[in-house]
């Protein structure tokens, strides 16, 4: 009799166990998601003007820092690499831009390392 008791229960507290951690990993997966959506929003209009051969200005530094925020930095490591590896490629390849926040790329190389950083950027904030 208790064999079948004591293998219920386990299997319930089992079954709680296993339940939470997949709960856990939704509810993270979501806030990651949320998190980086306007991001990943702004990323996709950027990259396609990159294509277009057209340098708007770089992304600002508060959709990171807006990000930082609510995962931490932590678990949004990956993505300031991939940002700060951008912007880095945005001072060595932009000129400063005109009122309209228009820029000129001054190496046609210059191109291919903008679209390649942007796009690895992108992927980084894709969801989970």
């Amino acid at each position: 009799m208790w064999d079948v008791a004591g293998s219920g229960i386990l299997g319930v507290c089992v079954g709680l166990f296993f339940g939470h951690r997949l709960a856990l990993g939704r509810d993270k997966r979501k806030e990651f998601n949320e998190a980086t959506e306007p991001l990943r929003d702004k990323l996709r209009g950027h990259i396609q003007s990159l294509e277009r051969r057209v340098v708007v200005s770089a992304l600002p530094e508060n959709d990171l820092s807006a990000i930082v925020r609510k995962l931490g930095e932590r678990r949004s490591a990956v993505i300031i690499t991939y940002f700060n590896r951008y912007t880095a490629t945005v001072k060595k390849n932009v000129s400063p831009g005109n009122p309209f926040h228009i820029g000129v790329v001054t190496s046609p190389r210059g191109w291919d390392e903008l679209i390649s950083d942007a796009q690895k950027l992108y992927e980084a904030v894709q969801p989970k």
